[in-house]
């Protein structure tokens, strides 16, 4: 009589079974970490969009809240004329309307060429106002000199030389122009649309406007005054973002995010 054999060894239907379940294993723990890294990558996209829409709105909230403020002098009317050449081309319209401390336009002026071009549909913001802080006499920077006599007046000097008369410590401060826009490009992405902002400073010891990005990945800017006629207390911004080329996988399609804020401005009231 033949005596079956005691063999620990595993069977090959054995291995065929371990196999078969080692594979189901591991094809669930590959789907169950596809999903959770494509979960990851959404979240991390949507977190940086939301971390860029702070930004431009931590940008944009102490110039609409200090828009209007010129050291509680009324702001003149400049002729364009007596405005140096360096800001006639861009700058003309914005600095002949200094009495005007916020206005959206669709379009930036003529010999203002926006970086880039400008992005269909979207709104210009212009801001009006002076430093909050004093500062000394600088040649070829737009200054605000305070007249505090009997009535608070004021005047733009351009070549940071005080008028005779002055006191030995003048109300100086700096004269803030600044016009944010949407261009079509990104600085080193020109796929992507950007936040961008001309600013009047100084540039070879003359007045000019600047160019710089704010944000990349900003597509859209509105806004609404509030209310629409007179000085606005308020503004209503929405702002909306998408993803660049360095958030995106092959082939992803972008993503997007759209938040609006209200602001509320604090203009002062020039003294009577």
């Amino acid at each position: 009589m033949t005596k079956r054999s005691d063999n620990s060894g595993a069977t090959l239907i054995e291995l065929l079974i371990s196999m078969t379940l080692m594979a189901t294993l591991t094809a669930g723990g590959l789907a169950a970490y596809a999903r959770a890294s494509s979960s990851y990558h959404t979240a991390s996209v949507e977190q940086r969009l939301r971390q860029r829409a702070q930004y431009v709105l931590a940008t944009l909230e102490p110039e609409l809240q200090m828009a209007g403020y010129f050291g509680g002098a009324a702001a003149p009317t400049l002729i364009e004329k007596d405005l140096p050449a360096t800001v006639r081309d861009c700058g003309s319209e914005w600095l002949t309307r200094l009495d005007v401390p916020l206005e959206t336009a669709a379009n930036l002026p003529r010999g203002c060429d926006p970086r880039g071009g400008l992005m269909p549909g979207t709104q210009a913001l212009i801001l009006r106002r002076v430093s909050a802080q004093r500062m000394p006499a600088h040649a070829g920077r737009a200054q605000w000199l305070v007249q505090t006599g009997a009535m608070r007046s004021g005047s733009v000097l351009w070549d940071g030389v005080l008028p005779a008369g002055t006191p030995a410590s003048p109300e100086l401060r700096d004269l803030i122009v600044r016009a944010y826009y949407i261009s079509r490009t990104a600085d080193g992405d020109p796929a992507t649309p950007a936040l961008r902002m001309k600013s009047l400073t100084e540039v070879a010891g003359k007045p000019a406007f600047v160019d710089t990005e704010v944000m990349s990945g900003v597509e859209d800017l509105q806004f609404a005054l509030q209310p629409a006629a007179g000085a606005p207390r308020a503004i209503r911004v929405t702002l909306q973002l998408r993803s660049d080329a360095g958030d995106l996988r092959a082939s992803e399609p972008p993503r997007h995010l759209s938040i609006t804020r209200h602001f509320t401005l604090r203009n002062p009231v020039p003294a009577p």
